[in-house]
C-alpha cells in the first residue's frame, strides 16, 4: 500500500499536535517529521524526499513564502496553515494546494489532502456523505487581469453555456464566466452531486426542487441583507431546461425518486 509522505512545520508545537491527532487514522498518509525550527526543517528537506508539506505561514525567523524559495525543491506540494485570513488570497494566487485557517476541522483538513494529487483524492475518505463536507474547489479567471475567482463546489448551483462562454451560477447569485469547456468543468465535478440535465447544462442536486412544465426548478437561499432572522426563510428559484429523458437518464432517475418520495 502506497503512503503519501508529509512533513508539518509550525512554530507552535500545539498546532502540530492538533494536526497529528486528526491525521492518525488516515491510512494513506504518513507524517515522517515535524518541526518548530524552520532551519532544521530546511536541512531535513534538503536530503529527504517528501510528497507534501503542511506549512505555517508565520514562522519564527521567516515566513512560508521565503522558506519555500530557500529549498532545493521549492515546488513541493504545500498546504498553508495559518491563523490569519489575510494570507488566504495570496496563498491561492500562488497555487498552493490549499490554505487552511486555524483551527481547521478534520473534514476541511481531509479536503486539503485530497487536493494533493488524484491518487490521494480517491483514497482519503470524506467524513460524511454530504456536499457541505466536501472541501473541493477550482479557480476561474476573474474580471480583472491576473485575478482568479474561487469556486467552491458546495456553492455551485448549476453551469451552462451562453454565447460560447461557460457560465458558473453560484448560490450568492454571482455568475462567473470562463473559457474552459463544458467537458473540462464536468470532469472537476463529482458525478454523485452534479448531473447533466440538458445539452451543456448541469445542476447541483442539492439545490434541486422539482420540475414544472418540463423545466427544472432549483432553489437557493436568498442572500441575507441584514441580521433579521426572517431573511433566512426567503429563497430564490432558478429555472433551467431539461433535455429528453432517454438521453439524460441519470437526471430523470433523480426526478423519479424525488417525485414519488413527495407523493
Amino acid at each position: 500500500m502506497r503512503k503519501w509522505i508529509g512533513v508539518i512545520i509550525d512554530d507552535q508545537q500545539s498546532a502540530i499536535d492538533y494536526l497529528l491527532d486528526m491525521l492518525k487514522d488516515v491510512a494513506y498518509v504518513e507524517i515522517v517529521a515535524t518541526f518548530v525550527d524552520e532551519q532544521k526543517a530546511k536541512r531535513f528537506l534538503h536530503v529527504n524526499k517528501v510528497d507534501f508539506l503542511i506549512l505555517d505561514v508565520e514562522l519564527e525567523e521567516t515566513n512560508a513564502f521565503r522558506f519555500l524559495t530557500g529549498l532545493s525543491n521549492p515546488k513541493i506540494p504545500t498546504i498553508l496553515y495559518t491563523g490569519h485570513e489575510k494570507y488566504e488570497d495570496e496563498g491561492y494566487d500562488r497555487d498552493f494546494v490549499d490554505v487552511l485557517l486555524k483551527p481547521v476541522s478534520q473534514s476541511r483538513l481531509l479536503g486539503a489532502l485530497r487536493r494533493i494529487d488524484r491518487g490521494l483524492r480517491d483514497l482519503v475518505p470524506i467524513p460524511e456523505d454530504a456536499l457541505e463536507n466536501y472541501y473541493e474547489y477550482f479557480q476561474v479567471k476573474g474580471p480583472v487581469r491576473y485575478q482568479r475567482e474561487m469556486v467552491w463546489l458546495k456553492n455551485l448551483v448549476y453551469v451552462d453555456m451562453q454565447n460560447g462562454k461557460l457560465c458558473i451560477h453560484l448560490a450568492d447569485e454571482r455568475v462567473l464566466e470562463t473559457n474552459a469547456s463544458f467537458k473540462q468543468v464536468m470532469e472537476l465535478l463529482p458525478s454523485k452531486w452534479f448531473l447533466e440535465c440538458a445539452q451543456s447544462v448541469a445542476l447541483n442536486i442539492n439545490f434541486y426542487r422539482g420540475m414544472v412544465g418540463g423545466d427544472v426548478v432549483l432553489t437557493t437561499p436568498k442572500p441575507k441583507k441584514s441580521d433579521n432572522a426572517n431573511d433566512s426563510d426567503e429563497s430564490i428559484n432558478e429555472v433551467i431546461p431539461a433535455g429528453h429523458r432517454n438521453v439524460y437518464t441519470d437526471f430523470y432517475a433523480l426526478w423519479i425518486v424525488t417525485y414519488y418520495s413527495n407523493q
